[in-house]
């Protein structure tokens, strides 16, 4: 069963991924690994030569370290490594499959259309992120072939394409790319076989930010030059208007020209997919190079997106979707949600991971910018997706917040998770408001339990349904080992999988997920001109300091200091008041008093070599919630779930955490790395 963060599941996981594992009756490990292909396929990409690149090595101190077994983000950045990069397809140049179906039996990985989200939501983005996190190397053959079909892929406009011959699948399922605008300005669809290629601004979001890190790491021009080039070219196809622009609905072919009376896409699931997930690539590229139509064309899809695209109101609410109000179809918005669920009269809602990335898109460009009326903006479209109203369902409690907000919507989409996330993390970095214990509460519970750990499970679900053959862009083998460390597409309060919008996992949650792991890594520990300031109470190596997290067994915090600093300041936990005395602590043992500054305590000049321990009380306390219209019971120590009624149905989330009712420490020896630089994201 899944396990939530014990590092014995992740040990065992990992064994699980390099070997075999025992089936239940019913599924057979022969007759069912099924294969898409028999062979290497030839892809004809938009190019076949590139420029010459190298992988720099990721460079830092590794050492074995001995921490208390609770929650460590380096370890979920190595699960993250190995699910980016085990679910990729050797013959077919490491491109993923799109998703892992666990009620089947048996259980398979499938190609089709929707594997380009391996760009789109930003796989390819985080794995150099979550080396540099974790220094793993697992599976480094992936890395060198990712770039060089980056490369591939972009056409002689310079945008990035997608290509069709040589990938059986290419068409399969596709949604969201028709039309396609020629060269000549006419319009064809997705099934024309003389289209080869195809592009569109959200095949290359993503990939900007992609090639940023590239160059961040090795300093090629080539990535700058490439970019560059892109952003021209999509500056150039977008329709003006006014103060705004608009990238017309659908893909393009090379060279493409779409007439300026095209149409302009509304709503959160395609007006933010062909236009306003470009932004944050654009201003990802823009804080490194300061490239200044990067920003400008940037600028123009903010002001699409807050004041044309029908996605928020003017204060920051979601808008309700079209394909919700029944104003226009789409396969990304089953007509089911609009007959299961009661949406009559309703004006707020849509799509979570739509409007999501749409704010944490603005959000970087107004960060970046210093756009005070943006940010506060941003902030106040968080605040309505953290508390919409009791009918979403939503949990600020743990983390829990469902595919679509609509009332009693059951699923929980893990991109969804991670967009939340990321919005309390960059907001809170920004400074525009504060919910570290927000991201600390939602890191410790969902997002913890949505990480694939173990997989005996699978196979006992997949056990209860009818035997299917593999099909042809389908394989078993292996299938759920290889998507350890990745993100459950639908889920409940607890149960993993519900099979209601998801049949497992849809890796646009681990792309979403993935990168949200860097982000918080990023901002747990920070050092400003000699200031150490720990924003989580979690584990973490860093060049500054060492953090040894007892939470949830006991109140404290253990900061062993690798070099001076003039000001060691740790947020103390939310459960303990400010100027509260219960907080106390210790510097290599020697009691010190604490200054209080907001909900952050002062420890005072430190030196290399000093420990700091900060102790507070922990407490139990039982909390009845309903999330996604299921009214639960749950027993939370700190803020860790440690138990939760009732059971989920198929696979029940928080198993093994009873341990951490007791107050007393598990220990576990971890290899910990500290990269010599770290990419600001």
């Amino acid at each position: 069963m899944k396990g939530g963060i014990d590092r014995r599941e992740f040990l065992r996981a990992s064994l699980l991924a390099c070997g075999s594992v025992a089936r239940p009756a019913g599924i057979k490990a022969s007759d069912d690994a099924g294969s898409v292909n028999p062979g290497k396929l030839h892809i004809l990409y938009a190019r076949e030569k590139v420029p010459r690149f190298e992988i720099p090595s990721y460079r830092g101190q590794s050492y074995s370290d001995r921490i208390p077994d609770t929650l460590d983000i380096a370890e979920r950045a190595r699960l993250g490594v190995h699910a980016l990069t085990s679910i990729t397809d050797p013959n077919a140049d490491f491109e993923i499959y799109g998703a892992c179906h666990f009620f089947r039996n048996p259980p398979v990985m499938d190609h089709d259309f929707n594997d380009w989200v391996q760009n789109q939501e930003g796989l390819m983005e985080a794995l150099p992120l979550l080396r540099l996190a974790s220094g793993d190397t697992m599976n480094n053959q992936v890395d060198p072939v990712w770039m060089k079909t980056t490369l591939q892929s972009i056409g002689p406009d310079g945008l990035l394409y997608v290509p069709l011959e040589g990938r059986p699948w290419g068409r399969l399922h596709a949604d969201g790319i028709n039309p396609v605008w020629r060269t000549n300005g006419t319009r064809t669809q997705y099934t024309d076989r003389s289209v080869t290629q195809a592009a569109n601004a959200s095949s290359c979001q993503r990939m900007i930010g992609t090639m940023t890190i590239y160059f961040l790491r090795d300093g090629n021009p080539m990535w700058t030059a490439t970019i560059n080039k892109m952003i021209e070219r999509l500056a150039v196809l977008a329709i003006q208007r006014e103060d705004y622009c608009y990238f017309a609905p659908g893909s393009f072919e090379p060279n493409a020209t779409v007439p300026p009376d095209a149409p302009m896409p509304l709503g959160s699931t395609w007006g933010v997919s062909w236009n306003t997930r470009l932004i944050q690539g654009l201003m990802q590229y823009y804080r490194v190079s300061s490239h200044e139509p990067a920003r400008i064309l940037a600028e123009k899809l903010v002001k699409y997106t807050r004041y044309h695209g029908e996605i928020f109101e003017p204060e920051g609410p979601w808008f309700l979707d079209p394909e919700i109000r029944g104003e226009s179809k789409s396969l990304a918005v089953s007509d089911s949600i609009r007959k299961k669920y009661y949406v009559e009269g309703l004006k707020r809602g849509g799509h979570g991971h739509g409007h999501g990335i749409g704010v944490l898109a603005m959000l970087e460009y107004a960060d970046a910018t210093h756009d005070g009326d943006l940010l506060q903006f941003c902030k106040t479209s968080f605040e309505w997706a953290r508390n919409p109203g009791s009918e979403y369902g939503a949990s600020t409690l743990v983390g829990w917040f469902p595919e679509f907000y609509v009332p009693h919507y059951p699923s929980c989409e893990g991109c969804i998770v991670g967009d939340m996330i990321s919005m309390a993390t960059k907001l809170s970095a920004a400074g525009v408001g504060d919910y570290w214990d927000d991201v600390d509460r939602w890191v410790r519970n969902q997002f913890a339990e949505q990480q694939l750990t173990s997989v005996d499970w699978v196979y006992r679900l997949a056990a209860r349904e009818p035997r299917k053959p593999v099909g042809p862009f389908e394989v078993a083998e292996r299938a759920p080992e290889r998507n350890v460390g990745a993100y459950a597409g639908g889920a409940s309060a607890n149960d993993f999988a519900l099979g209601v919008a998801s049949s497992g996992i849809g890796h646009c949650c681990t792309g979403t997920c993935t990168r949200t792991i860097y982000y918080v890594w990023e901002k747990m520990v920070e050092n400003r001109n000699g200031r150490l300031r720990v924003n989580l109470l979690l584990n973490r190596a860093s060049r500054w300091a060492d953090v040894y997290s007892y939470i949830p067994y006991q109140g404290r915090v253990d900061v062993k200091m690798k070099e001076p600093s003039r000001e060691v300041v740790i947020r103390a936990p939310e459960w303990v008041e400010s100027q509260s005395p219960q907080i106390e602590c210790k510097v290599n043992g020697t009691p010190r008093p604490l200054a209080w500054a907001g909900r952050y305590v002062s420890a005072g000049a430190v030196k290399a070599g000093d420990l700091v321990m900060l102790t507070f009380p922990m407490e139990e306390r039982t909390v009845r919630e309903q999330i996604g219209g299921q009214p639960y019971a749950m027993v939370i120590k700190g803020n860790t779930v440690v138990s939760i009624d009732p059971a989920g149905k198929n696979v029940p989330l928080y198993l093994g955490r009873e341990r951490y009712r007791t107050s007393q420490v598990a220990w576990r020896q971890v290899q910990r790395f500290v990269p010599d630089k770290e990419v600001v994201w």
